[in-house]
């Protein structure tokens, strides 16, 4: 008979001792997603009469692995932005430049290559986010420009994040925040560049292009946009 009692007691805590591994360290791991990928290239190349390549037009972006819903969703729209890069006026521009370049011998040298290129790298992938830095150059034998941006995917939506939902704080804090870094960016002893500030300062949220790291959020902005000549400038915010 005693043997009995005991049963609803142990049913009980096995039971317990169930659930408790089931909401273990564990089970919270198996929530939080992290991309597979290949990284894949999209490319053109102009060669010249000795086979050699002279020009080159390519955009370089992760391809998701899988068939859920979110991995198909993120794939889609780095396939379209790839095929738009392909065709767009710099990309134009480009073959035109090249062509040009290749029928009458205008490189400065035997080695120089005409390109308008992006070039994709992984700098965050946990947490169920991956984000991208993309790093656009062009050139075409005059001066190099180069625009900086990011992606970063939700990897359970495949949904494109804003700054506002991976940066800490509501709104005014998170652009108070790159207020505080841009002046720090923009100060060299004495000298404080007001106008790239202001510019900085006039640009709304959903405006300033970014990508993330583990630690810290890089804001981005191209050759150019900051007044400041052919240089690119990226500056940071912790996350």
């Amino acid at each position: 008979m005693r043997s009995y009692k005991f049963k609803p007691v142990i049913c009980f805590f096995v039971i317990i001792s169930i659930l408790l591994l089931g909401t273990g360290p564990a089970a919270f791991a198996a929530t939080a997603i992290k991309a597979e990928y290949t990284m894949k290239k999209d490319k053109v190349i102009f060669k010249d009469n000795n086979g050699k390549v002279r020009g080159v037009i390519f955009f370089q972006y992760p391809v998701m692995k899988g068939d859920t819903r979110a991995a198909k969703k993120i794939n889609e729209v780095l396939a379209k932005d790839s095929k738009a890069f392909m065709q767009d006026e710099n990309a134009k521009g480009l073959k035109e430049s090249a062509e040009t370049a290749i029928s009458n011998n205008l490189f400065y040298s035997e080695e120089e290559q005409y390109y308008y290129k992006t070039e994709c790298k992984v700098t965050y992938n946990d947490n169920s986010i991956i984000s991208l830095h993309m790093i656009t150059g062009w050139y075409a034998g005059g001066v190099y420009n180069q625009t900086d941006y990011g992606y970063t995917f939700d990897l359970k939506s495949g949904e494109k994040l804003e700054l506002k939902e991976v940066a800490p704080g509501d709104p005014v804090t998170i652009k108070k925040n790159i207020l505080v870094a841009a002046k720090k960016y923009l100060t060299s002893g004495n000298d404080f560049e007001k106008g790239a500030y202001d510019y900085i300062k006039s640009c709304k949220l959903k405006e300033y292009k970014f990508y993330l790291s583990k630690s810290k959020i890089y804001i981005c902005f191209e050759s150019y946009e900051l007044g400041r000549g052919t240089g690119w400038d990226i500056f940071s915010i912790k996350r």
